[in-house]
């Protein structure tokens, strides 16, 4: 039955481009390596994701927790991701308000379909976000490129699109912290990814055309 499983889930998987064990369930499980290729592989594939904030002190619900379904793209080589936030979002607001502007962004393979969800990888992304402000034409130029490539409904409100029906911003979610679980213990990873493995896995798995230079990380500010 575990055979069968994991045959199952290598189909279902071979789509998304990630490295699985072995079907020999006594042979090995999923290296740590292999963890950090497999996330940036669903970061890349998945294309949205679940943004947890912390309501702030100045509301009624303060210290509580919120998550709502985001969009994301990879256009980052070191694994940041690239956010629209408009002013109107409740997620928006929360970081914000939030001193260390603090999230997490969590990511899941889909589940349709399959027997046990639970054998499905997914991964929390943890950092900061920075709107990005101040940047220059052809900055915004890369990020909308890359953005929509992602999202192309997404290009009815990127920021500056005078005909958007709501204020937006570009943003950036510099990760920090990151917690994976592959699906079952038994032979997948579950624990930490250590964030310079992470963006080491990156040339296996993003397109050369996205990738910016760290210069243009340095030039914003919230």
């Amino acid at each position: 039955m575990l055979v069968k499983s994991l045959s199952i889930l290598l189909t279902l998987t071979s789509v998304l481009g990630l490295t699985l064990p072995s079907l020999d369930p006594s042979s090995r499980r999923e290296t740590l390596a292999e963890a950090a290729h497999n996330a940036r592989v669903l970061v890349k594939d998945l294309k949205t994701g679940t943004m947890a904030s912390v309501y702030p002190d100045s509301t009624d619900f303060a210290g509580r927790p919120f998550a709502m379904m985001e969009y994301h793209a990879p256009c980052y080589s070191n694994g940041s991701l690239t956010l629209i936030l408009m002013p109107i979002s409740r997620s928006t607001q929360n970081i914000f308000q939030n001193p260390g502007h603090h999230v997490a962004y969590t990511v899941s393979m889909p589940t349709e379909g399959v027997r046990s969800p639970m054998s499905r990888g997914r991964v929390a992304l943890m950092g900061n976000v920075t709107t990005l402000r101040d940047i220059s034409t052809s900055q915004a130029e890369k990020l909308s490129k890359c953005y929509t490539s992602y999202h192309p409904d997404s290009k009815y409100w990127l920021p500056g699109n005078e005909d958007s029906p709501h204020t937006s911003y570009w943003a950036r979610l510099d990760i920090d912290r990151i917690y994976y679980v592959g699906g079952f213990g038994d032979v997948h990873y579950i624990g930490p990814i250590p964030v310079d493995l992470y963006a080491k896995s990156e040339h296996e798995v993003h397109d050369e055309e996205y990738k910016f230079l760290e210069k243009d990380l340095d030039q914003m500010v919230f």
